[in-house]
């Protein structure tokens, strides 16, 4: 990698930490790199603002995603069905199968 890059990428993980205060930095900075990657493996320039807005997309349904706790704090349970309880055939749990 560039010398050139990495500030751009790092100053584009520092905000869009501070937008997504609520997600681990350590999610943050593996979203823009697996953006980073993607990019950069279809071919397509790693533009700044192309990623910030896709990451942004992206930390956005993590953040809307998550399931909100009860008022004194518990966790809410997980419905019956939900992915991390049903059982499906080994190519269902392929990624092109998530």
């Amino acid at each position: 990698m560039s010398p050139s890059v990495v500030p751009t990428r790092d100053d584009l993980v520092a905000r869009l930490r501070v937008r997504f205060a609520d997600v681990p930095a350590e999610n943050v900075r593996r979203c823009v790199d697996d953006l980073w990657c993607c990019c950069t493996h279809l071919g397509v320039r790693p533009e700044e603002r192309t990623i910030e807005r896709l990451a942004a997309s992206r930390l956005t349904g993590v953040v809307r995603g998550g399931r909100p706790p009860y008022p004194d704090g518990r966790p809410a349970p997980m419905p019956t069905g939900s992915h991390a309880t049903a059982k499906r055939p080994a190519g269902a749990r392929t990624p092109i199968g998530m």
